[in-house]
């Protein structure tokens, strides 16, 4: 599962972006993979390991419900888990 999120504020010169993934890592099995910063500019990155895949998909729920409370939007998700972040 990827997700791609925004917060844009034009007022306050805001364009900032966050990017989730469950998946692998270069030496974990299961990882939550993240990217972060402003659009168009500086980026850092991190990836924390999981022990299945399902702890890794728990963790990716968590943080995408984290980012929507500090305003962003999401700009693209998975068809399949649409329904879980949108109002019906």
């Amino acid at each position: 599962m990827a997700t791609l999120l925004h917060r844009i504020d034009p007022e306050r010169n805001e364009a900032r972006f966050y990017f989730v993934q469950a998946g692998s890592s270069v030496i974990d099995a299961h990882a939550v993979l993240r990217l972060w910063g402003r659009i168009g500019g500086h980026q850092c990155a991190l990836a924390t390991p999981c022990a299945s895949a399902e702890e890794a998909n728990q963790l990716v729920d968590r943080l995408i419900r984290l980012r929507l409370r500090h305003g962003y939007h999401i700009v693209q998700i998975p068809e399949r888990s649409r329904s879980v972040y949108t109002d019906p």
